[in-house]
C-alpha cells in the first residue's frame, strides 16, 4: 500500500506487537506509532539498533532479538520492521525464523526502501570478516504480511539518503525503461515539504512503478532459482563489492549508480551496447546527481568481495537499450578494466 497516514492502519493488524526500529527513525516517527498502539489497547515489545548497514552484522543478532522477550510470543504476535533497507532486512529475517515463522510488517522510511529493499522477501544479515564485510551471506526467503509505504516518512530523509533511492531507481530506468528522466525530475532532489501536488502524484507513481517492476519479476521466480530474478541484479554485482570495500562511506544506493557505470562498460566491451549508449547511461546518472566513480578504495578489495558473489562470477548486463541478459560469464580482464574505470 502506498500513499499517506497509513500508520493509522497498524493497530487493526493484530493485539501484539514487536517493534523493531533503529534510533535515529525511532526518535523521529517512534512517538507516533507507540500513541497509535497505545491508543488502541495493544502491547508492544521495542528493540532498537543502531543506524547503519553495521547492525545487520549477524554477530548482533542475539542482542537485537533478546529485548523482545519481556513479554511471551506467540505465533500471531505481528513484528513491525520500522525503518529503512537494514531494519526491513533484519526483521525480515528475524520474522522468518523466531517461532520459526511470525507475521512481518515492513513500514520502510526511506525512499531505497520503499522502492526497492523491503519488497521481494528476500531478507538478509551480513557477515563481517577481518575488516571486509559480505552483504547478505546469511538470510532467509520471506514474504512480509504487508507493506506501508508511508510517503510521509520520507518528509524528514537526508539528502544524501534520498540519493540513495534514486541510485535503485535508475536501475529500474536503465534496465527497464522506467521510470523516465522526465518523470524523475520532480523528485531529483526532496525539495521542500510538503510538496506541491504535482511532486506528491509523481513520487507514489516512482515508488509504484519500481514496486510493480519488482514484484512482475519476483513472482516467477520467488526463491531466485530459475535465472529471471537475477535481473533485479542489475548493477550490483560490482556495486556490492565497491559498498563493501569503501567500509560505510557509500550508500548501497550510490554503489550501484557505480556499479551500473561498470555493467555498461563491461556491456559495451562485450559487444552489447554501443559506446554512445554507455556514456548515455553515465550523463543519466549524472543528472540524478549520482556518483559514477568510487574514490579511495582498492581494486583487489573489490575483486576478493565479487568473489563470494551469489551469482557464481556472472553479470547481469544490458544487451541493447532496455534489454538485461542474465548469467553472462565475463573474461577477468575486462572485468579488471572496468574496475579502473569506476575506482580512482
Amino acid at each position: 500500500i502506498i500513499g499517506s497516514d497509513l500508520l493509522e492502519i497498524i493497530p487493526a493488524l493484530g493485539e501484539n506487537f514487536l517493534l523493531l526500529s533503529d534510533k535515529s527513525v525511532f526518535s523521529l516517527h517512534g512517538e507516533k506509532l507507540l500513541s497509535l498502539l497505545k491508543k488502541n489497547k495493544r502491547r508492544v515489545e521495542i528493540s532498537l539498533i543502531e543506524p547503519g548497514e553495521s547492525s545487520k552484522d549477524l554477530a548482533n543478532l542475539d542482542k537485537i532479538i533478546k529485548p523482545f522477550f519481556k513479554n511471551t510470543i506467540k505465533r500471531n504476535t505481528h513484528l513491525l520492521s520500522f525503518g529503512g533497507g537494514v531494519v526491513t532486512d533484519i526483521g525480515g529475517f528475524i520474522g522468518s525464523v523466531l517461532l520459526r515463522g511470525i507475521p512481518t510488517v515492513f513500514i520502510p522510511t526511506t525512499l531505497l526502501s520503499q522502492v526497492d529493499a523491503a519488497i521481494g522477501g528476500k531478507n538478509g544479515m551480513n557477515l563481517k570478516i577481518a575488516d571486509k564485510t559480505y552483504k547478505n551471506m546469511v538470510g532467509t526467503f520471506s514474504q512480509p504480511k504487508i507493506v506501508l509505504s508511508d510517503i510521509d516518512l520520507l518528509k524528514t530523509l537526508p539528502e544524501r539518503e534520498w540519493r540513495s533511492g534514486l541510485g535503485e531507481i535508475a536501475k529500474y530506468s536503465l534496465g527497464w525503461g522506467t521510470p523516465t528522466i522526465n518523470q524523475l525530475k520532480a523528485i531529483k532532489t526532496p525539495g521542500r515539504w510538503p510538496l506541491d501536488s504535482f511532486q506528491v502524484e509523481e513520487l507514489v507513481k516512482t515508488i509504484s512503478i519500481c514496486q510493480k517492476l519488482k514484484l512482475d519479476v519476483i513472482k516467477n521466480d520467488p526463491d531466485d532459482k530459475l535465472h529471471i530474478r537475477e535481473t533485479l541484479n542489475f548493477g550490483h554485482t560490482i556495486g556490492h563489492a565497491v559498498e563493501g570495500a569503501s567500509s560505510g562511506k557509500l550508500s548501497h544506493g550510490e554503489a550501484v549508480s557505480i556499479g551500473l557505470v561498470a555493467a555498461s562498460f563491461i556491456s559495451t566491451k562485450m559487444g552489447f551496447i554501443t559506446e554512445g549508449l554507455r556514456r548515455e547511461n553515465i550523463l543519466f546518472l549524472k543528472s540524478l546527481t549520482l556518483p559514477t566513480i568510487a574514490k579511495n578504495i582498492k581494486v583487489n578489495d573489490v575483486k576478493m568481495l565479487m568473489s563470494q558473489d551469489k551469482k557464481g562470477g556472472t553479470f547481469v548486463l544490458l544487451k541493447g537499450r532496455k534489454n538485461l541478459v542474465t548469467n553472462v560469464p565475463v573474461p577477468e580482464t575486462i572485468i579488471t578494466e572496468a574496475l579502473k574505470e569506476i575506482i580512482t
